[in-house]
């Protein structure tokens, strides 16, 4: 008779996985003991510790777009783009802790292949050679997904790519890393069995979630295209923590199959989410979206829109409704510098601007909060206890948003009525508003503090909607000389008082500014033009 297997107590398992994650660090890129502790604001790492040659920095330093193009004209190689972002991946994790697993030498396997084929004649595609990080809960061939949580590590190892993983490296992308996500894939930060990840520009702020290692490793400098998914802002948050940009399309858009989501029930469509990018420029979010459209995935996952991508005309004027607070929770003093500032300079260069107010926000998470959870977290609590793990504190929270019991299935049912009822409204008063689209919050703070990150309703408001949405940096940072709250504002709700309570300028000094801009339902082409236009005003 075989000996009972017996499980390691999840401290253990804990250990055996970081250090295993870690072992896939080359010992060549590590930092010496003399390094650390690092600085607060780690950007500069990159840069002074020596790792990277020039010629390496000026590489990190191309959108994917451009770094394409230098691979493409033979000025840069394959290879080398990749040996770069492989010593910049190992200098991010070891500042922000954001990866689950660098793998360079098949990366530079790959990289040698195109070169080779590119030198042939051959070209692969819009990405030929250039380095792509993924988020860990979608599958990589030959790779684990065990997607946040500690029972599923070694036990997720794809047998075939993600649908979108296929479609870029036939497009010529080279996969070298995947990055971390949090327990539950529901956090708008980034925490699990391997620990917190960091905002590249203050380690004692969120990179975000749920596509937090994403953020970090895009924000760091270590990643030209990065690939998230999004339910609630989960591409946006970490956008928007660590200065970059992302792309939430509607739902339908783009290919998911392949993906891990290990919280629900397979079937279950009360809120879907959507594969996304995230990266350096509009027009790497741009070439995105143009590279799936070309590749016709409706063909292969008949959930997917037969949708080709529309070239539009960039308007020279647009119309822009600008949402200033939610009408739950007002914007800290540094979000709301941003967004005055880029007020002013869309109304210098000679666009029309107007207030859009507030549309039923507290109705809006009510509904959303509770279609994400018709289970109560019941699987989520099956996955934690076949290991032992703990469940975080913002994994309760979130779960707790729902209410306290599982729903029957006319519950769930009602819900998904009163999120078809909500559509229809918001639609009615969006085309009311006139306007092209909006501008607003990505949240009501930069980068918050660890284990703070409760107020979801700027991203997750388009989520229930299905409205597609962008994240650009301002170019601006706090800096508290200019962004402390005089505490004269009184909260008018629980949650707004949490925000103010967990807002400081001084810890949050440096974290990045960023705003969205929401187009409406399907009009991913308008949106992505107009967010075009509006970054490039705003960024002067």
């Amino acid at each position: 008779m075989s000996p009972v297997q017996v499980p390691r107590p999840a401290s253990e398992a804990t250990a055996a996985a970081r250090a295993a994650r870690d072992a896939t660090i080359p010992a060549e890129y590590r930092l010496p003991k003399s390094a650390f502790p690092l600085p607060k604001n780690p950007s500069s790492v990159l840069e002074t510790s020596g790792l990277l040659t020039p010629a390496e920095l000026a590489i990190v330093n191309l959108d994917a777009t451009a770094l394409a193009e230098e691979i493409r004209a033979r000025k840069v190689t394959s290879v080398d783009a990749t040996t770069a972002y492989v010593k910049a991946a190992a200098l991010a994790h070891q500042a922000t802790n954001c990866l689950v697993e660098l793998f360079p030498a098949e990366a530079l396997e790959r990289a040698a292949f195109l070169d080779a084929e590119l030198a042939a004649g051959r070209n692969h595609g819009a990405f030929h050679g250039v380095p792509v990080s993924i988020k860990d809960h979608i599958d990589v061939k030959g790779h684990d997904s065990p997607s946040g949580f500690l029972s599923f590590v070694g036990k997720m190892v794809a047998e075939e790519d993600a649908h979108l993983v296929r479609i870029l490296r036939d497009a010529g992308a080279v996969f070298y890393c995947k990055t971390t996500n949090p327990q539950s894939l529901m956090h708008l930060e980034t925490d699990s069995y391997l620990g917190e990840t960091s905002c590249p520009f203050n380690t004692d702020l969120t990179s975000g979630g749920s596509s937090g290692g994403e953020g970090a490793i895009l924000g760091f400098k270590a990643s030209a295209l990065g690939v998230g998914a999004d339910i609630g802002g989960s591409v946006r948050s970490p956008a928007a923590n660590c200065g970059i940009y992302s792309f939430k399309p509607s739902v339908g858009r783009l290919p998911n199959m392949g993906m891990v989501y290990p919280i629900g029930q397979k079937g279950y469509e009360g809120i879907l989410g959507t594969q996304a990018p995230m990266g350096r420029s509009v027009r790497d979010m741009e070439l995105y979206m143009r590279v799936f459209a070309a590749a016709e995935p409706w063909f292969r996952e008949p959930g997917v829109e037969v949708k080709p991508w529309r070239e539009v005309e960039r308007k020279a004027k647009l119309r822009i409704g600008v949402l200033y607070d939610d009408g739950v929770v007002r914007p800290v003093a540094p979000v709301r510098r941003a967004l005055d500032a880029a007020v002013a300079k869309l109304k210098a260069a000679g666009h029309e601007v107007v207030e859009f107010a507030p549309f039923k926000s507290a109705e809006n998470w009510d509904i959303i909060s509770k279609l994400y959870w018709p289970d109560n977290g019941a699987l989520v609590r099956r996955h934690l206890a076949n290991s032992g793990e703990p469940m975080r504190p913002l994994t309760e929270w979130i779960i707790s948003q729902a209410g306290d019991k599982e729903r029957s299935v006319s519950e769930i049912i009602g819900l998904a009525g009163q999120r078809d009822y909500f559509r229809y409204d918001f639609s009615v008063y969006w085309r009311n508003a006139g306007v092209d689209v909006v501008l607003s919050p990505v949240g009501p703070t930069p980068a918050p503090e660890h284990g703070t990150a409760k107020y979801w309703n700027y991203t997750s408001y388009w989520n229930l909607t299905n409205y597609p949405a962008g994240v650009f940096p301002t170019g601006l940072a706090v800096d508290p000389a200019l962004d402390a709250e005089d505490g004269t504002y009184s909260a008018r709700n629980e949650s707004e008082a949490f925000v103010y309570a967990h807002y400081d300028a001084e810890v949050s000094v440096d974290a990045p500014i960023c705003l969205q801009v929401v187009g409406y339902l399907g009009l991913e082409e308008e949106t992505l033009s107009a967010m075009g236009t509006i970054a490039a005003v705003v960024q002067e």
